[in-house]
Formats: C-alpha cells, sequence, structure tokens
C-alpha cells in the first residue's frame, strides 16, 4: 500500500514532507474510526434483519455462518475503534496497521457482498426489494471511510460486485436494467469517496498547517516575551489581566501573582487624578469606547521611579458580538525618551556654555512678536565681547573657551522669566528681555549696566588673570520694529564697539540711515573705475636737507554728484567688497606710467592693500606695469601696511621675497601704530620704514614721541634702512626730527597732494629745497 494514495490523490500534495505526511495519516484515521463503529453498528443491524426475515430452511446454513463470521469480525473493529479513542493520539500509524485495516474492510464488505449474492436470486420480489434496499445502504455506509479510499472501496466495492452477482443470477431483462442503474450508483459513489477523500485530506492538511504555525507563532512570541523589549498584555471582560509576560513583571518591578487579575487601570492610570490633557486620559477614552488604540505614551511612576511607555490594544469580541477584553503590546521606552530629549536638548542649546543657542533663541523672540500685540514690549540686548580675541591668539583656545564658559556662569546670573540668555556664536551673546525687564528705558540701561560691570570684573583661567570688556547694542519693539530687531540691536552694537567698547548703546533711525548711505556708496563704488570718477594725486617725499626724491601715490575719487568722497570713507568700502583689487591694479599701472615722465632721480610709492597679498597674483601685476610704462623698477617703492604680516601666511613671504628680487624698494607703512613686531624685520629686509604721523604730531613738545621716534630712526639705521616721518606740518617738527636723525620727510609743510599735471611744476622747483619750502 502506498502512502502517498493515503494522504492524497492530488499530486498538489505529493511533495509533502515526510513528518506531515505521517501526521496526515493520522488524521485521517483518526477521522475514519470514528465513525466507523457507526458503519460497523448499522451493518450489523442490516444483517440482523436480513437473518430474520430469510430465516427459512433453505438459508438457515448459510445465515448461521454469516452470522457466525460478521459478529466476530464486527467485535474485533469495535474493539480497535475503542482502543483508538482510549490512547493517545500515535505520531504515526504503521503499515501493518494500515494492511490491517484494509483487510478487514475487505473482509467485512465480502461478508456483506455474500447477501445478494445467495439470497436475492431466490427470493420473491418483496425480498428482493428489501435486498435492493439493503445493498443500497450498505454501499452508501462505505463513505464513513472516505477519508481512507482503500478503506471505502475496499468496503463498498465487494458489495457493489456482489450485488451486481444478484441481479444477473435472476437472468431477467428488469433486473438487467436494475444492474444498470446499479453501475451509475456505484460509479457514483466510488467518485464520492475519492473526492470526499481529496476534501478531507484537504482539510487535515490545512488544519495540521495551521497548527503548526500556531506552535510557530508561539514560539516567536516565547522569544519575543523572552528577548524583546515590549511586552504583549492581554485582559478579560472586565479589564482584569490575563496574560503576564516575563517582560512585564520586569519592567513593572512586579511579580506574576500580583499581575494576574489586577485591573488595566492600577497598571497604567496614575495613583492620583490625572490633569486635563493627560495622556492616560485619552486611553481609557478609548477604554470606554471600546476603541484600538495605538502607540499612546504614558508617563508613569513605577517603584518611584519616573519611566515611560508606549502602549496599543485593541478590543477582542466573543462571536463578533461580546465584549472579551482587549489585546495589546506595550514597551518601556524611557531610555529611548530621554536619549531623544537629550538631543533635543543639545539641538536647542550651545554645547559649551550650555545656554540657549540661535535656534531657541529665534523661538523665544517669535514668541516675544506674538505677544507684541496684547501691548507687550520687548528688547534685544546684543552683546559682543571686547579683547576675546586677543586672549585667544595669546593664550590658546583651551583657555577661550574656560572664559567662554566663565562668562555664561556669569551671564546666568540675569536670566529670570523676563530675561532670556543665548549664545549665538563665537563670543558673541545675546539677550531678550521682555515684561518688566522691558517697560522703559531706563530699566534696559540699568540691565546692559550691570551686565557690562559684571563682564568687565577679572577672570581668573588658569591662574591667569584676565580682563575684558563687554560691548552692547539694544533695540526696543516695536518702535524699533520686531521683524528687524536682531539687525538694529547689531547696529547699535556696532556703535558701541565704534565709540569705545565695554558700554552700552541704543538703536537710533540715523544707523539705518548711516548704513543706506554705505549701501549707496558702495553701490556707487562698484562702477567708479569704468566711469574714470578716479583721480591720482601725489605727495612729495624730501631728503631732511629739502630735496624731492619720491612722490607718494594717493588715490581721490571725484562722485559726480557728492564731489571728492574721503579715501577714509571709500577705501574700506573696496576692501570689504573686494573692488580693491581692479582698483589696486590700475593705480600701479597709472603711478608707473606717470611715473615716467619724471626726473630719473624721482622715484613713485605705491600703497598696497592686504586684499591684493591674498587675492591677487602681485608680482605678475607688478611686472606688467613695469613693462607696459617702462619704468625701471629701482624707481618704484612698495608701501606695505603691519596688517599684512598678521596673516604672514607662505605665499606672503613667497610674494614679498619675489618683489625683491625685482629690484624695487618695500616700505613698511605706519611702523608703530598696529601690531609691530621686530621679529619680519629680522624676517624680511625692508628697505624703507614709515613713523606714523601720530608720534610726529607732538613734537618737539611730547619727549615719550621723541624717545620712541629715536628709538625707531636708531633701529632703523643699525639695519641699513632708511626712516621716513611723515604729517611733518611745521619748522619745529621739521627741525626735531632732523635732529634725531630721520632721513626723509613727508608732509604738509613741503606740500599738500596734487593732481599728477602738477608733480612737474614741484620737480622743477629745484628739487623742493629747504630754501622753498612752504606751509601747507
Amino acid at each position: 500500500m502506498h502512502a502517498s494514495f493515503l494522504v492524497d490523490t492530488d499530486r498538489e500534495h505529493n511533495s509533502l514532507d515526510a513528518s506531515l505526511r505521517a501526521r496526515v495519516r493520522v488524521e485521517q484515521f483518526d477521522v475514519a474510526l470514528r465513525l466507523v463503529p457507526f458503519t460497523v453498528l448499522v451493518s450489523l443491524s442490516v444483517v440482523q434483519v436480513i437473518v430474520y426475515l430469510f430465516w427459512i430452511p433453505a438459508n438457515r446454513a448459510y445465515l448461521a455462518g454469516l452470522e457466525a463470521a460478521i459478529l466476530p469480525l464486527a467485535i474485533a473493529v469495535l474493539h480497535q475503534c475503542w482502543l483508538w479513542r482510549s490512547r493517545p493520539k500515535p505520531r504515526e500509524v504503521v503499515g501493518s496497521f494500515v494492511r490491517l485495516a484494509v483487510s478487514a474492510a475487505y473482509a467485512y464488505g465480502c461478508l456483506l457482498a455474500s447477501i445478494p449474492v445467495m439470497l436475492f436470486a431466490g427470493a420473491d420480489s418483496h425480498g428482493r426489494l428489501l435486498i435492493a434496499a439493503s445493498c443500497a445502504g450498505l454501499i452508501a455506509t462505505g463513505l464513513s471511510a472516505a477519508v481512507l479510499p482503500r478503506i471505502a472501496v475496499g468496503f463498498s466495492g465487494p458489495i457493489i460486485v456482489g450485488s451486481f452477482f444478484g441481479l444477473a443470477a435472476t437472468g431477467e431483462l428488469f433486473y438487467t436494467y436494475v444492474a444498470i442503474l446499479l453501475a451509475f450508483y456505484a460509479a457514483f459513489i466510488v467518485f464520492t469517496i475519492v473526492h470526499l477523500s481529496h476534501l478531507v485530506t484537504m482539510r487535515v492538511v490545512a488544519q495540521v498547517d495551521l497548527e503548526r504555525q500556531q506552535e510557530f507563532t508561539h514560539l516567536l512570541l516565547n522569544d519575543f516575551e523572552e528577548n524583546a523589549s515590549d511586552w504583549l498584555w492581554e485582559t478579560d471582560a472586565e479589564l482584569r489581566l490575563q496574560h503576564v509576560s516575563t517582560r512585564l513583571i520586569e519592567v513593572a518591578r512586579s511579580s506574576e501573582r500580583q499581575l494576574l487579575g489586577l485591573p488595566l487601570e492600577r497598571l497604567l492610570l496614575p495613583a492620583t487624578a490625572p490633569p486635563d490633557g493627560h495622556p492616560s486620559i485619552a486611553l481609557w477614552t478609548c477604554i470606554a469606547e471600546r476603541r484600538a488604540f495605538r502607540n499612546l505614551i504614558l508617563p508613569l511612576t513605577i517603584a518611584g521611579e519616573q519611566r515611560t511607555w508606549v502602549v496599543s490594544g485593541k478590543p477582542t469580541f466573543t462571536d463578533g458580538v461580546s465584549f472579551a477584553g482587549y489585546r495589546g503590546v506595550g514597551s518601556d521606552v524611557t531610555e529611548k525618551r530621554r536619549s531623544e530629549e537629550r538631543l533635543s536638548y543639545l539641538a536647542m542649546h550651545d554645547s559649551l556654555t550650555d545656554l540657549p543657542n540661535r535656534v531657541l533663541f529665534q523661538k523665544f523672540l517669535d514668541h516675544a512678536r506674538d505677544q507684541l500685540a496684547a501691548s507687550e514690549r520687548f528688547a534685544v540686548l546684543a552683546l559682543d565681547l571686547d579683547e576675546f580675541k586677543s586672549v585667544n591668539d595669546t593664550f590658546g583656545h583651551a583657555a577661550g573657551d574656560k572664559l567662554l564658559r566663565a562668562v555664561a556662569e556669569r551671564l546666568q546670573a540675569f536670566k529670570s522669566s523676563d530675561v532670556q540668555l543665548a549664545r549665538l556664536a563665537g563670543d558673541e551673546f545675546a539677550v531678550l528681555a521682555t515684561g518688566k525687564a522691558a517697560r522703559d528705558r531706563h530699566t534696559l540701561a540699568v540691565l546692559a549696566s550691570d551686565i557690562v560691570t559684571a563682564v568687565s570684573s577679572t577672570f581668573t583661567i588658569e591662574s591667569i588673570r584676565l580682563n575684558i570688556g563687554v560691548s552692547i547694542g539694544i533695540a526696543v519693539a516695536p518702535q524699533d520694529g520686531d521683524l528687524e530687531i536682531m539687525r538694529r540691536a547689531d547696529l547699535a552694537l556696532y556703535r558701541t564697539k565704534s565709540e569705545g567698547r565695554s558700554g552700552y548703546c541704543f538703536y537710533e533711525a540715523e544707523m539705518d540711515e548711516r548704513i543706506e548711505a554705505r549701501r549707496a556708496l558702495s553701490t556707487d563704488l562698484r562702477g567708479a573705475l569704468d566711469r574714470n570718477e578716479f583721480l591720482l594725486y601725489f605727495q612729495p617725499i624730501v631728503t631732511k636737507e629739502g630735496h624731492l626724491r619720491c612722490f607718494e601715490t594717493l588715490l581721490r575719487w571725484q562722485h559726480p554728484t557728492r564731489g571728492f568722497v574721503s579715501p577714509a570713507e571709500f577705501i574700506p568700502l573696496a576692501e570689504e567688497t573686494g573692488i580693491i583689487i581692479p582698483m589696486g591694479e590700475w593705480i600701479l599701472q597709472q603711478a608707473c606710467t606717470i611715473a615716467k615722465q619724471w626726473p630719473a632721480d624721482v622715484s613713485v610709492a605705491v600703497n598696497l592693500s592686504p586684499i591684493q597679498f591674498r587675492h591677487s597674483d602681485l608680482p605678475l601685476l607688478v611686472r606688467s606695469a613695469l613693462r607696459e610704462s617702462g619704468l625701471a623698477a629701482s624707481r618704484l617703492e612698495l608701501e606695505i601696511t603691519e596688517s599684512v604680516f598678521l596673516e604672514a601666511t607662505p605665499a606672503v613671504k613667497v610674494t614679498l621675497a619675489e618683489l625683491r628680487e625685482m629690484g624695487l624698494s618695500l616700505s613698511l607703512d605706519d611702523f608703530g601704530t598696529g601690531y609691530s613686531s621686530l621679529s619680519y624685520l629680522r624676517r624680511l629686509a625692508f628697505d624703507k620704514i614709515k613713523i606714523d604721523q601720530s608720534f610726529v604730531r607732538d613734537l618737539p613738545h611730547e619727549h615719550s614721541g621723541a624717545a620712541i621716534v629715536r628709538a625707531i630712526i636708531d633701529l632703523a639705521t643699525s639695519l641699513k634702512m632708511t626712516v621716513i616721518a611723515e604729517g611733518v606740518e611745521t619748522e619745529a617738527q621739521r627741525r626735531c626730527l632732523a635732529s634725531l636723525g630721520c632721513h626723509e620727510l613727508q608732509g604738509y609743510l613741503f606740500s599738500t597732494p596734487v593732481p599728477a599735471e602738477e608733480t612737474k611744476i614741484l620737480t622743477n622747483r629745484l628739487g623742493l629745497r629747504r630754501g622753498k619750502i612752504h606751509a601747507a
């Protein structure tokens, strides 16, 4: 017997694995052996009726033999069925039991098939009707074993064959027609057995698959509950916990005995009445309305510790009608929430000082703007530390960071419900004053003054005493506007910086007017070169004896409507906007071309901007100007300010070296006013040093100024450099400088700056000898 036939006749299931095939066979026998007793009892009853009705002398021997054979067989079959039901279901059905079952079914069918064979031909019409009806019923009872086709066919098949034989034995045409009908009936019975076998087998396979899936799901759930951070929960209709996982016991810090049967509200609701808007209210509303809920965040107190749970659940119903409770999943997200809150905090606060950052300050500002409708004025104080850069440059960024933290700690003393602080960037801080803190200018002035005093006090950083200041700009809404209040506070801050620092200044409308004027001037400056609005003026530099030696090139801008614009006003703008680069190239080209027309012993000096060093190929521009003008390199002097050396990169040093190799002269301009360092005088050999006019102005009466000038002259002379003093306006200044040993002089005492066409006049006046000197 092929086991595959027992399992299913459909090829789709021939590929079942061995374990599933064995399980299906067990289920098939379980179904069949639960119905077979009824088949045996029915057929046994039919036999008893037949024996009783046909108990005549001619049939007694056969009927006695039938009874003697079928009764023991029926008892044996019933016994096996009883044993099957009384014992645990086996893991598999052995082949010998299958063969025994098929043999028993075949034997039983043969015994029943003998009835039409032995009795039908000799019976009268009533007896034949009885036998025919009985055989038809017996054939149908074989359907009880349809789940096992071999057993069902083994039982019903002999009865069908016996019935054919009985009908044929009569030799009557009528029963031939009955036999044909019986054939149709028998074919239907066999087809039905096979089809029912297929359906029942499919059901068994589906049931086995379902059980396997349930088992697999159960294993997954167990693994989930043991290893995952989430847990499952379930309640009955009275909302008492029915299922308690190990993970739930752990996070609830309780025991299984305490949790089983615990009302759900005792687990998920706070001990005291929750305030309006508490998440537990939404949870209990869903439960009361028997609605599902998802990812509700519940703050709870577990064993005295604040925890955060996320719960989801849906109601269950018996027969889709009666409420049976809730099932759901929960998770303790306390650590995750803390991490998210920490990340959110870091996103809104400065990591160095722990003050709110620009993003959070903007939110404070937006909220303050919203309150303007309720007549709530507010003010912004823009803070910038004074001399912080020098601390960074001198003591390093580590000391600078500690100083920023110390400043933040002092500013924290001013924080209140009406005063919000923030660090915007670098050494920039901001204060938002609202409510009482911004009720009038006097209150704001007191706040700003107290901040200046607090920050100006000495700091001790790593045993280093540091003194810095703070400049503050104040803008007030609504009178100073609310949308541009930050920009206007910055404008006030710039005013504070320009007026001496370490103080505060309120925004005024004229600050915007000045910015607008500066913006307009910047716009005009961009096209000034193309419109030929720039002019070159020249101021002579003479020896101490009064001989003309050089002209310094000075740029003038003749604006079409404003007239001459001061270089102090437009040169910084040109450097900020980058216009200084094409402008500087033009100055260099024009100065060399004009100087070519002067006597061979008269040089030209051209000032260079630090921007030109960083953003242009200066050696290439100089070579081009000398080549196109035909001026000798020895007649060109380049004046360089000390600010170039604040960023003395290797590229700057290479540029200076290339310029010297051309044979021109290098002059260090405004020496002593900036970040003078003797180290670059040693590394870079300058030809000349220009003493700034601030040291010359008070000569000869200022003794300290004279001492500084003497030191500079002695230093330069020892280094074989020429010293030029600028800003000489009186004869007393000239005589003093000459007595100190100054080599060359420049100033209004000799001449004001003049246009290019007037330089020829000056060069023709015997070289500006001392006898020709005149006051400006």
